[in-house]
């Protein structure tokens, strides 16, 4: 069974979530009725594969511990309850007991479960959790107002289930904290800096454009195609980004292909290099009403200068599309102090030489060319000048306040989220006391205490118990939940007046919160988890398969998730919108890759679907079926696996260690459905992949970037078929509907993984338990997205109010 596996696998991956449980729990075994109904049910139905002589997924039923007391008991006996709502169990080709039988096993451990939770008043939850990288910068943004990153180069957050924000996995080891102060430092000095507004808004045109050669200058226009180095780029002349941060770079320009305009005017050309005529017209040539890829590459300053081939060593931060008519486009870049940016024609040919013509007797770059009008830089990004914490400390003037112990206190009463100890407010009293007695400047001074704060324990770590009386907690939780950063005034006045554990508060701050623009994090970073988009970057497409792939498009793969999520929360649309929709939030550019004609503008917007598109929902997203394939083609097996984890919520366990990976079919005469044949027939696997790979070939009318295609690329036709427990389907229409009579389980699913996330840990069994009926209460109300998320806002499991009765008078 597929989900006892899975819970086998979690056994030991929450063992320190359970352990209060296990430690303090009274021996509850199961009732003598429970007993005289599931013991026969599990000889007639499970033994044959889960019994003495085989035990398929190393689960054995026979001898299961009936004490739903101990928590790995309760979560198999959980794990059970769930493939027989489902359907997965008892398999297909075996007798298949009554409906009446199952629906009665399954209501018996229902209510034991729910006996066995109102015993235990343990929470389990760690009570310590450090900030995630993505939280640790977004409160540096809120708590400073300047965006500096504190996670810059630290070892990755450890990922568990798809999670990289669970308290079990984010510790603070040696090398991160050593990396943590170096960022520190620099981040304090910078936000407490006074002097000069380093924030500028500088704009380059003729003459202030550096550009390599053969880069022409015509009028008002620097005119550029491509080339293996910089010979065919442009900089601003004598810039240099003056302190880390992040800035906004703006190109005014358009984008076309020279040849295609002189041949339209019936003017002839001639390239002064010959095999250039030849080389040229076998790449394809892009018409001029398609955008163009530009990219910024981050250079060192000094190397911003005229090399006649010297390749460049900088790094890629940013691209955008730009379009064939005069138009403005701008991207927002981290660049680090002292470094300068190149302007690259990403989307033209690169070529080894420039590519001139003889045009009318005058010498011309003809091929696809970038003409540039000015380049605009803007930055860094800062709320204010002098910076906010700058402001809230030592004042807007160069005269310190006589209040600094006042200052400093309500600085780290923000800062750490709670009410601060009087030992520790005097501790940093004290530190910025002990800089001016050594010499330093009150600035310096300062910015030690901020040091200080940013590495403390108390910035870095969220205290949460779980305790329904810690207001303080309930305020991070909801904010760190709904906004992934730090509490605002708002939350923080409630905690003080005592007025946030009410849940007519506490449903009106989540409606509020997900009204505001800081709601986004939430949306980029839960999706970041739930879709696996964070991974969206690995396994590039091979370009020589898909050319029309690029950066930009992988990010708009994305960011369409993200829009997508968002419409679907802020309309409260319900959420089976996610496995079906009558509509899709792109762009232009998306628009061309699922070939959607009427949408123009790179602006993502709201787009009805006909009734034969295939796009609506999650599945239809090209970043879904990207980061669920290799970078050759699809992958039915992964696809199947994200949809068994992500969607129904029911996971498989891992393929054992001895099975060789399916070698690749290099001359395309097999199908997949032929390369994957050997899951079928190796007993060891057939059990699994019986599960996984219908699900998987389901989405088989999509390639490895999301393009729709009836064929494979040796000409042989999809297969898209697939037979689940409780339905069967030819191609995603189908598959669509079998998962939309799967909705209640998508929505147990859903609901727990934003618990999860919310929570910061694995759900044991008790929590379980609350949050599918928190689903089922939504679903059966008719409620949305957005009311799910206040209804999992209010509920006792979130405030930490988890009473023995409220699990079991559910």
């Amino acid at each position: 069974m597929n989900a006892l596996h899975q819970g086998a696998i979690e056994v030991g991956r929450i063992a320190i979530l359970l352990a209060a449980l296990t430690a303090t729990a009274v021996s509850l075994p199961a009732s003598q009725d429970f007993d005289a109904l599931v013991t026969p049910f599990v000889e007639a139905h499970c033994v044959k594969c889960h019994g003495e002589k085989k035990q398929k997924g190393d689960i054995r039923l026979d001898i299961l511990d009936r004490d739903f007391s101990q928590g790995e008991n309760a979560i198999l006996w959980q794990d059970v309850s769930d493939v027989l709502i489902t359907g997965d169990m008892p398999p297909e080709e075996e007798v298949r007991p009554p409906m009446g039988d199952v629906s009665q096993i399954i209501k018996a451990i229902d209510t034991e479960l729910r006996s066995a939770a109102a015993s235990m008043n343990e929470r389990g939850r760690i009570a310590i959790r450090r900030l995630s990288h993505s939280a640790l910068d977004s409160t540096v943004k809120d708590l400073l107002g300047i965006d500096l990153l504190l996670s810059q180069n630290l070892p990755a957050d450890p990922d568990l289930e798809g999670f990289n924000s669970l308290a079990v996995t984010l510790d603070a080891n040696p090398e991160m904290v050593l990396k943590l102060q170096n960022n520190a430092n620099t981040i304090a000095k910078l936000a407490i800096a006074s002097g000069e507004d380093v924030r500028e808004k500088r704009s380059y045109s003729i003459g202030t454009i550096g550009h390599g050669h053969n880069v022409e200058e015509r009028r008002e226009f620097v005119t550029t195609s491509s080339s293996r180095d910089r010979k065919h780029t442009m900089w601003p002349k004598d810039f240099f980004v003056p302190q880390d941060g992040l800035y906004r770079i703006r190109v005014d320009g358009f984008a076309r292909d020279y040849r295609t305009d002189l041949e339209e005017q019936g003017i002839e050309y001639t390239y002064l290099r010959e095999n250039y005529e030849q080389s040229l017209k076998k790449r394809d040539r892009k018409p001029n009403d398609e955008p163009r890829l530009v990219s910024i590459i981050a250079i060192q300053a000094s190397e911003a200068r005229h090399m006649d081939a010297a390749s460049v060593p900088g790094r890629r931060v940013g691209y955008f599309y730009i379009g064939n008519e005069m138009d403005s486009q701008y991207v927002d870049v981290r660049l680090n102090k002292g470094e300068n940016i190149m302007v690259h024609y990403a989307a033209a040919a690169i070529l080894n030489q420039s590519p001139i013509a003889v045009v009318e007797g005058e010498e011309r770059l003809v091929a696809d060319l970038l003409h540039v009008k000015s380049i605009t830089v803007s930055g860094p990004e800062i709320e204010s000048w002098p910076p906010p914490a700058r402001q809230q400390l030592l004042g807007a003037s160069n005269t310190v306040p006589d209040n600094l112990e006042e200052r400093i206190g309500d600085f780290l009463f923000r800062a750490f989220r709670r009410p601060v100890p009087e030992n520790t407010l005097q501790k940093f009293n004290l530190l910025y006391q002990t800089g001016l007695d050594q010499g330093l400047t009150e600035e310096e001074s300062m910015g030690n205490v901020i040091e200080g704060v940013l590495t403390s324990p108390r910035f870095l770590f969220n205290y949460d118990k779980g305790d329904g009386e810690d207001v303080w907690a309930l305020a991070s939780r909801l904010s760190y939940f709904l906004w992934n950063s730090m509490p605002d005034n708002t939350l923080m006045q409630l905690a003080v007046n005592g007025q946030l554990q009410k849940p007519r508060v506490l449903r009106k701050q989540t409606a509020r919160m997900l009204k505001d623009p800081k709601a986004q994090r939430f949306i980029q970073d839960f999706t970041a988890q739930w879709l696996g988009l964070k991974d969206i970057e690995l396994m590039r497409p091979d370009p020589k398969l898909y050319e029309d792939y690029d950066p930009l498009l992988e990010a708009l793969m994305r960011q369409e998730s993200e829009t997508f999520f968002q419409e679907v929360l802020e309309k409260n649309l319900p959420i089976t919108s996610f496995l079906d929709s009558d509509f899709i939030t792109i762009n232009e550019r998306l628009a061309n890759h699922y070939q959607i004609e009427g949408v123009d503008g790179s602006e993502f917007r709201r787009v009805a679907l006909p009734k034969d598109n295939p796009r609506g929902g999650l599945l239809g997203q090209a970043s879904i079926l990207k980061i669920t394939s290799n970078g050759t083609r699809t992958s039915p097996v992964v696809r199947g696996v994200w949809i068994l984890e992500n969607i129904l919520g029911d996971p498989p366990s891992p393929p054992p260690a001895d099975v060789m990976p399916i070698e690749p079919d290099v001359r395309g005469t097999k199908t997949i459905f032929d390369m994957l044949s050997r899951h079928r027939e190796i007993e060891t696997c057939a059990d699994c992949h019986r599960s996984i790979d219908p699900w998987g070939f389901g989405l088989e009318h999509f390639d490895a970037i999301g393009v729709y295609r009836s064929q494979y690329r040796n000409g042989q036709s999809v297969y898209a078929k697939g037979s689940v427990p409780n339905g069967s389907f030819d191609g995603i229409a189908d598959m669509k509907r079998v998962l939309l009579n799967r909705s209640d389980q998508f929505a147990r699913a859903l609901t727990e993984k934003l618990f999860t996330y919310a929570l910061g840990h694995p759900l044991s069994f008790q929590e379980r338990l609350i949050a599918d009926d928190i689903a089922k209460a939504n679903s059966q109300k008719g409620g949305g997205f957005k009311d799910l998320i206040i209804a999992i806002c209010e509920s006792p499991l979130f405030r930490g109010e988890i009473q023995s009765t409220q699990v079991a008078q559910n």
